[in-house]
């Protein structure tokens, strides 16, 4: 007699824990990306190589404020070592109407720097605004002394009134050198000859010695300025200090 016997399977589900997905922490991302962030995070127009920086600079500072996040520069020291020259040495910085660079801010929304003299020698990239029509609080040594051997310098020239003064004040600039790029904008008409001359002088190397300026032709203006003898000279300015 046959015994059929019925065997019952037992089946065991076996179940198991979801594995943990890999995290990827931001030191684990490529350079070339964390340097993408830092940009997106610390640096505000205009950028650099720019090649109409002083009319950017005057839109920012009309249009609506535009912030950087600093905080990321206190997550870890690698960190900041390597987020530290986004913010300091690739941004644009607007010199003080008086201290120039030993007082800068990066744009009018933020307050001057608290900590001027650690921290200029990192920026390399300075806006400052001229009036041709007011008296300056600075001279040549000052003015040498806050852009010589700077990457980039932005001068803005303002004037009240159209073609009413001469561009005098300018010359405070004639003895920076070394600057690697110069813009200057803003109220220019009739001061084509010596800006393209005082460039010249800006970007040449340090200590290099320039010949005078020396206008070739007399300016198509210079009827007007004649109205105004104590200040068309293009080696006086309206310092309210001068050198000695």
């Amino acid at each position: 007699m046959a015994t059929s016997s019925s065997s019952s399977t037992t089946t065991t589900t076996m179940t198991t824990s979801p594995q943990p997905k890999p995290t990827t922490s931001f030191m684990s991302l490529p350079l070339e990306l964390r340097f993408q962030i830092y940009s997106l995070l610390l640096t505000i127009p205009p950028r650099p190589k720019s090649s109409s920086t002083t009319q950017e600079m005057a839109a920012c500072s009309s249009s609506a404020p535009i912030y950087v996040y600093p905080a990321i520069l206190q997550t870890s020291r690698q960190i900041n070592y390597e987020a530290t020259p986004f913010l300091y040495s690739e941004n644009m910085f607007v010199a003080h109407p008086t201290l120039l660079a030993s007082f800068p801010r990066l744009r009018s929304w933020y307050p001057p720097m608290r900590e001027a003299n650690a921290l200029v020698p990192l920026i390399h990239r300075f806006h400052v605004q001229v009036p041709l029509d007011m008296e300056l609080s600075y001279d040549r040594a000052a003015a040498a002394k806050s852009f010589t051997g700077v990457d980039e310098l932005s001068i803005d020239l303002r004037q009240n009134t159209f073609l009413g003064v001469s561009c005098n004040n300018l010359t405070v600039f004639d003895a920076v050198r070394g600057v690697k790029k110069v813009y200057i904008g803003g109220s220019t008409t009739g001061f084509e000859d010596y800006i393209a001359w005082l460039k010249d002088a800006m970007t040449s190397p340090v200590g290099a010695e320039i010949a005078p300026f020396e206008a070739q032709t007399q300016s198509p203006w210079a009827y007007i300025w004649s109205k105004h003898a104590n200040l068309w000279s293009p080696s006086t300015a309206l310092v309210g200090k001068q050198e000695a």
